[in-house]
């Protein structure tokens, strides 16, 4: 699924080649109701034609043209698991089990709407598997209005960062996929973050600790940092990355000689290093804290002999006054004195 360093991609490449130019014609080759939203054929065509794109942006996965005109609509496009921007004559960057064909046929294979630039350029939406979206709105709010923070652009830090899982009782992974929560991170991306943050996947987020989340901040922004740098060529990621070797879930694959193991969370397939990313227990930790903290009170105590002790036990008995019994520490109360 394109990520947020393919969807910029995308935007940049809309931005240096189109950006100033009018839309001279623009065609739906295929009349697929489940890519555009509620958008009449004649109505898109109309909206777009002749107007002049004077931005190409980007929140997360969502990416809009700003076109002339205050009475403008904005055409947004999210690609879904396939969706990509193909150009006539530039052959461009495919992603990973994509069927898009390269820019040779015109119009593309797959193609939902191509759109012609009076500077010549001629550009397409492909979606082969047709989960991307094409929207025609009056504002973008409508679109990018309930999504959370872009990581490229600025990240929380500090308490303001913890507290964006506080609250999630989900596993991380999940959480980070949230776009509600953090806009644009899928799932190669999440495996990268995690795998680098030394973080198992199925650590809930609420139970993070500090310098986990520090690891996790930090992985974030340098994942998100190399892959735009790179302009989402994949032959320029690190190759210490996870991303070049957890595709295919193939048998005996390893990441810098240690073995991935492939797992489920949240539905979706997830790659991690088990030798490296720890599953804790966060009850079973305060349960043995909590088991050693007497034990370390009385290491100075001579030891007493058996009989002795039991004679001390019997003694300190009979003088108590009757209580209750000491609390078991359990899993469960061990969660709740956490």
């Amino acid at each position: 699924m394109p990520e947020l360093p393919e969807v910029e991609r995308a935007r940049r490449l809309v931005h240096d080649l189109c950006l100033g130019s009018t839309m001279t014609s623009v065609h739906r080759p295929v009349l697929d109701d489940k890519v555009f939203v509620d958008v009449d054929v004649g109505a898109f065509e109309s909206a777009l034609a002749k107007r002049k794109i004077i931005a190409s942006e980007r929140h997360g996965k969502q990416l809009w043209w700003t076109l002339d005109g205050e009475d403008a609509k904005v055409p947004c496009f999210h690609f879904g698991m396939t969706g990509a921007f193909v150009v006539r004559g530039l052959d461009g960057i495919q992603y990973y089990n994509s069927k898009a064909t390269g820019a040779g046929d015109w119009p593309p294979r797959f193609a939902k709407a191509t759109f012609a630039f009076d500077n010549g350029i001629e550009l397409a939406y492909v979606d082969p598997r047709r989960f991307g979206k094409i929207k025609l709105v009056r504002d973008v709010k409508e679109v990018i209005g309930g999504l959370g923070v872009d990581p490229s652009k600025a990240l929380p830090e500090g308490d303001a960062f913890a507290a964006m899982w506080k609250r999630r009782s989900a596993p991380i992974k999940t959480a980070l996929m949230d776009q509600k929560i953090m806009a644009g991170i899928g799932n190669w991306m999440a495996d990268e973050i995690l795998y680098r943050a030394r973080v198992h996947p199925e650590t809930r987020a609420n139970e993070m600790t500090d310098s986990q989340l520090e690891a996790i901040r930090e992985r974030i922004l340098e994942v998100v940092t190399v892959a735009c740098a790179a302009n989402s060529d994949h032959d320029l990621f690190p190759s210490d990355w996870l991303f070049h070797q957890r595709w295919g879930k193939t048998d005996g694959a390893k990441v810098n000689g240690d073995a991935i193991k492939f797992i489920e969370v949240g539905g979706r397939t997830t790659a991690y290093v088990p030798k490296l990313q720890l599953k804790t227990d966060r009850a079973i930790t305060i349960k043995r804290e909590i088991k050693r903290e007497p034990e370390a009170e009385h290491t100075t105590d001579p030891p007493k002999p058996k009989r002795a002790r039991a004679a001390a036990k019997r003694a300190s008995s009979a003088k108590a006054s009757p209580a209750a019994p000491a609390a078991r520490v359990t899993r469960a109360s061990a969660r709740a004195i956490a």
